[in-house]
């Protein structure tokens, strides 16, 4: 299984029943905060592409390490922006979203803020953002690492850890992240999941009571 056969599983699957096979290896699905809203689109896969950043008061100018760490996207990339304590100003707008949609990138996740919502709708690159603001970051905030592991808030836990390649997977329920070593244990059994529910879907709606359902399928 390759990780194009991966993805296409996982995002087919769907973000809630990636949650629930990690509920039953035991550990906590590791979905992002649920404030987290879409922008342009909701859906979509691919490999993360970290970026971390910190708040810095600074004369206002560019900041060469964010337009550096865009240049550098390769297609099919989900860019995760970790804003850490970003408070009130943009990771980016309309342009660095325009560049990042020109490299490929297959969504974007921001644990921050964006502006220039109207443009973002309409360009069509979806992502999943925390707030919206019109203020800017230059001067206030910068980036300071590129594909290094980044914190992002979390729905179950505070804090989410993703490392570079970890997978990203966002539907209208929401981002997950699945660490890159576990993706094809995860896609193997998001497709067993899927045929499981599909027999109990179709049982359930020619009346099969959800006890009996729930007896003979193990999980609804």
């Amino acid at each position: 299984m390759d990780l194009r056969e991966i993805l296409e599983i996982l995002l087919n699957g769907g973000t809630a029943v990636i949650a629930d096979i990690f509920d039953t290896r035991g550990q906590t699905p590791p979905v992002l905060n649920t404030e987290m809203f879409p922008i342009g689109g909701a859906r979509f896969a691919g490999r993360a592409y970290t970026i971390g950043g910190e708040s810095h008061r600074s004369p206002a100018q560019g900041d060469r390490a964010k337009l550096a760490a865009i240049d550098a996207m390769p297609p099919g990339v989900v860019p995760v922006w970790a804003g850490h304590n970003i408070n009130g100003v943009c990771c980016f707008g309309d342009l660095l979203a325009t560049a990042m949609q020109a490299r490929g990138c297959a969504g974007v996740v921001i644990d921050g803020g964006v502006r220039d919502v109207v443009y973002l709708q309409e360009l069509g690159l979806p992502m999943w953002v925390r707030y919206r603001t019109p203020a800017q970051a230059i001067g206030r905030w910068r980036v300071v690492s590129r594909q290094e592991p980044v914190k992002v808030r979390g729905a179950l836990k505070k804090w989410i850890t993703v490392h570079p390649d970890d997978i990203v997977v966002a539907d209208a329920d929401g981002v997950i992240i699945v660490p890159i070593g576990l993706g094809p244990e995860i896609a193997a059994k998001v497709q067993d999941w899927a045929a499981t529910e599909t027999g109990a879907r179709e049982e359930i709606r020619h009346g099969l009571p959800l006890l009996v359902a729930l007896e003979k399928y193990g999980h609804l």
